[in-house]
């Protein structure tokens, strides 16, 4: 069953509510900007070994996705408030349990907790933005007000915040945030809805294009985690001056929120069929791009252009698995699906990666991003009609 090509209209959302929704999402998935940092201090202070680095990260991430899978049907079925309050305040706990785990096996098991925590908790902005009026509005919205903190705590923390208390001082600052996030809790209602009440749910329309749609967000999320882990150790390769590594990673992070805003203010001009085959099209180009890179400029540009893609998508995104299932039970998996494909998309490009080379990881990258194209060009063969058009 499909849509008949219009999305559903959604709610009107009090602006204190969304607000306060996207106030929790930033502390949810805060760890996602400062996880190099903080697991890089674990491993100079000896708590972990390089080779248990990347393990740690990955278990965290997968669990932040597990817990956004479920996380929106369990807020929306009432009692938001008092739930992200609760897991506000747990998630205090299990970042100040740090404090107390020291190694191995029990620090897997510790951060597992906290993101399935964060990731359930994600749960209540999902359900904000998604069932209001412009879901895909306010996706990008999200997207680029969350990434700021990020880009600020993922300076602050390696220059400040960790040389003077340690590790455990920034998973102390997390502990912090996370009860300002119970704070920014009460002004959620009990559903998302503007009147608090949980409404009837309308009939999920689970088929194949929402089942390809999901799977093409997950490829096209392995593609840009697959090549963006090795942009650094793609300068270090051609022996780039090292500034040149530092420019396109935070300048990446600023035209990320960018293009986000550039979603959020024209996105709805914008065809989402289309949208996806061209911006996916384009982001295998540049990957290809960056896999050629071999003088500074003309890695620094790509590398700009990627984080300008990286977030604009989403929207189109949300709009597309919208049409497909109007009551937008399907829509709320993007985030899972997303973070799917970001954990696993590195280990898939390193497949590619010999010693001191790491270009082959760019090219399954943009095949993995082809493959992703392939999808959407599927689904738009298959609903030609107005069904996957505004």
């Amino acid at each position: 069953m499909h849509s008949t090509g219009k999305d559903a209209p959604g709610r009107d959302i009090p602006v204190s509510v969304i607000a306060s929704g996207m106030a929790v999402g930033t502390v949810a998935l805060m760890i996602l900007g400062v996880q190099p940092v903080l697991l890089g201090a674990l491993a100079d202070a000896h708590r972990i070994t390089d080779a248990e680095l990347g393990p740690l990260a990955t278990v965290e991430v997968l669990a932040i996705a597990a817990g956004s899978a479920f996380g929106p049907a369990w807020m929306r079925s009432g009692h938001m408030r008092g739930k992200a309050i609760a897991l506000s305040v747990a998630l205090a706990v299990a970042n100040m349990a740090i404090y107390w785990v020291n190694r191995g096996v029990m620090l897997d098991v510790l951060r597992g907790v906290a993101g399935l925590i964060e990731g359930v908790l994600m749960g209540a902005t999902i359900v904000v933005t998604i069932e209001g009026r412009h879901p895909d509005r306010l996706n990008a919205i999200f997207l680029a007000v969350s990434t700021l903190p990020q880009a600020v705590m993922a300076f602050f923390l390696p220059i400040w915040i960790v040389p003077r208390f340690g590790v455990n001082g920034g998973f102390a600052l997390l502990a912090v945030l996370s009860l300002l996030s119970a704070g920014a809790s009460l002004f959620l209602v009990e559903s998302g809805t503007a009147d608090g009440e949980a409404g009837p749910t309308p009939r999920t329309l689970w088929s194949a294009p929402a089942v390809v749609a999901l799977a093409a967000i997950l490829l096209q999320n392995a593609a840009i985690g697959g090549a963006w882990d090795y942009v650094d150790r793609l300068a270090s390769q051609h022996h780039f001056p090292p500034e040149m590594s530092g420019i396109a990673v935070s300048g990446g992070l600023v035209v990320q929120v960018l293009g986000a805003l550039a979603a959020a203010a024209w996105g709805r001009k914008l065809s989402f069929r289309w949208t996806l085959i061209v911006g996916t099209l384009c982001q295998a180009a540049v990957i290809g791009w960056l896999a050629l890179a071999a003088t500074p400029l003309m890695y620094v540009l790509p590398a700009l252009l990627f984080g300008l893609f990286w977030l604009a998508m989403s929207p189109f995104q949300v709009r597309l698995l919208i049409a497909i299932d109007p009551s937008r039970t399907v829509a709320m998996l993007v985030t899972a699906a997303a973070l799917v494909g970001l954990s696993i998309g590195p280990s898939v490009s390193a497949l590619g990666v010999s010693t001191g080379d790491v270009t082959g990881a760019f090219w399954i990258a943009a095949a993995m991003m082809l493959g992703a194209l392939g999808l959407y060009a599927g689904l738009g063969l298959r609903q030609r009609s107005e069904a996957f058009e505004t």
